[in-house]
């Protein structure tokens, strides 16, 4: 039987629809959502410590450090439930942190059973961020792409100004992918000798995707309850 809450890892480049696909499978599983990337952008509006100092770093289109992001998975962890387990998107990104991840979470009496790891070129990411607008001044701020002219208009009529992030902007995206592709690829290859890797198709429709993720999830939880 199963010793562990299920505990999964969410891997992809930018653009590729990690917090989509997240949400697919908390919606179908008893997992808790944990996005560094929504806590580090918490800690940015909020003009943190720890908020000014990653600006600087995701402005270049670079990652935030390992140290920065070590701290903030401890702490996260210190919080949990032991009972709950978890679906962590944006954390580990490198090597040090796959391997620093191993030791936090037998800490904490955990162990780690899958990474699931969305796979989609770097032209198709391109095109997604680049085209990615903000509507704001409309209510409450919500995401518009250039392809979907429904939204962009439906955004102008109430008034809304379409808004593109710094770090959407083709040449910074650009940068972002080659930083993902030279730092993430060692861990990919960690996981992969470990047994815990599981790849995900991530071009096309989300509904797709979502799909085809679910279906490794299901892999990851017969594997965690499988006898050793």
């Amino acid at each position: 039987m199963q010793q562990h809450p299920l505990n999964i890892v969410l891997v992809g480049p930018p653009g590729s629809g990690k917090s989509t696909i997240a949400e697919a499978i908390i919606h179908e599983s008893k997992l808790l959502s944990i996005s560094t990337g929504q806590r580090l952008r918490a800690e940015m509006k909020a003009r943190s410590a720890i908020g000014r100092e990653v600006m600087s770093y995701l402005a270049q289109g670079n990652l935030a450090p390992d140290t920065l992001m070590d701290r903030l998975m401890r702490v996260t962890l210190e919080g949990l439930d032991p009972t709950q387990g978890f679906l962590l998107d944006g954390y580990p990104r490198t090597l040090h942190q796959a391997r620093g991840l191993v030791g936090m979470l037998a800490d904490f009496g955990r162990v780690l059973h899958g990474v699931l790891a969305l796979q989609v070129g770097d032209d198709e990411v391109v095109h997604r961020l680049s085209g990615r607008r903000i509507c704001e001044g409309a209510g409450e701020p919500f995401p518009v792409h250039i392809d979907d002219l429904a939204s962009m208009v439906r955004c102008q009529e109430r008034g809304g100004k379409l808004v593109a992030r710094d770090d959407d902007r083709p040449e910074v995206v650009r940068q972002r992918l080659i930083v993902y592709h030279e730092q993430t690829q060692p861990l990919l290859d960690f996981y992969q000798a470990e047994r815990l890797l599981y790849t995900i198709d991530a071009s096309g429709p989300p509904a797709d995707v979502a799909r085809r993720a679910l279906a490794a999830l299901a892999s990851v939880q017969a594997a965690a309850t499988t006898p050793s």
